[in-house]
């Protein structure tokens, strides 16, 4: 496979020679499984380039270069490859315009369950009893427990932005692992990621444990360090909510890893220098195959192997 990425490269230059071409036709007549790797990777890079010829892709695209060039962009640092770099490119989703994953999904008004779960790439809807909405991201499980007195709620896994209902008789409690985070009438996003637990206000105040936060800040907690709380983007941190991953100056691997949450096609990077890459820009949830096109016209970066699970992307030679 990594010889046919090779091949496919090669012949997608411009100026290819007949010689080449030759060369490659030699290559290929000489297996089977030749032919099937190849067509496989042509098969991944069209899928691809399709997708960045979508009319409203190419809008977002343009959208962003007007943006950089107007200043809009002075937050990004320019710097080296080598050390960072910055991906000039937004590649929007939305589930009624691109697809790419599973749609959302909505919960009626009252409906008596007190466990949703997500799948990967889906988000549900769910509007409580009290009218509190909630909203799980991929891979998320959230269980509900209402009483006379409180209104309890506890993150099994993933991550959930809640839009809670005033009651000040009742408080809205969020239990994730050891943490309790009290509301009564706020909009907050909760991420669970092993033994730490994110929370990022959007409006209002919220009391988390001993520390109160408010819109615009966000307390990070774990078992390793002291809780802390910092200034923070509450767009950034709900914008998988619009079906986008927002980095800003993220390492290649943490990038990676946040997109794999959104697929059933992985991606994973064979070479360590190439996981220090850093980068920023609005990235589709689901769609790897977009990020992938971005991550290798804008770094030295290549597919070594692509199939429908794993494509494994590498130094450029």
């Amino acid at each position: 496979m990594k010889a046919a990425a090779a091949w496919y490269e090669r012949l997608h230059r411009e100026g290819v020679s007949e010689e080449t071409r030759g060369a490659f036709a030699a290559w290929l007549a000489q297996s089977v499984d030749r032919r099937i790797a190849y067509e496989s990777v042509n098969k991944t890079w069209t899928q691809v380039h399709s997708a960045a010829l979508d009319p409203q892709i190419l809008a977002l695209r343009h959208e962003t270069a007007l943006r950089l060039t107007r200043g809009a962009a002075a937050a990004i640092r320019p710097l080296r490859w080598a050390a960072a770099a910055v991906v000039l490119i937004v590649l929007c989703d939305t589930a009624a315009t691109l697809g790419g994953w599973l749609p959302l999904r909505d919960s009626p008004h009252g409906r008596d369950t007190s466990r949703y779960a997500t799948a990967i790439g889906e988000r549900m809807a769910v509007t409580l009893n009290d009218g509190s909405q909630v909203t799980l991201d991929t891979q998320s499980e959230l269980s509900v427990a209402f009483t006379s007195s409180q209104r309890a709620v506890r993150l099994l896994r993933g991550q959930v932005y809640f839009k809670v209902a005033k009651d000040r008789e009742r408080p809205f409690v969020v239990e994730a692992l050891n943490h309790r985070i009290v509301a009564v009438g706020t909009a907050f996003d909760v991420r669970m990621d092993g033994a730490q637990v994110r929370v990022s206000m959007v409006e209002g105040t919220v009391r988390v444990d001993a520390a109160t936060i408010t819109a615009g800040e966000q307390l990070i907690a774990d078992t390793a360090l002291p809780d802390r709380v910092s200034v923070s983007d509450p767009e950034r941190f709900t914008s998988w909510l619009h079906g986008q991953i927002v980095f800003d100056n993220t390492r290649l691997a943490d990038a990676v890893a946040e997109l794999n949450r959104y697929s059933n096609t992985k991606i994973e990077l064979a070479d360590p220098k190439i996981a220090q890459l850093h980068l920023s820009g609005a990235f589709a949830t689901g769609r790897p195959a977009l990020f992938i096109e971005a991550v290798t016209s804008y770094f030295p970066v290549q597919i070594v192997h692509a199939d429908d699970q794993l494509v494994v992307l590498g130094a450029k030679r």
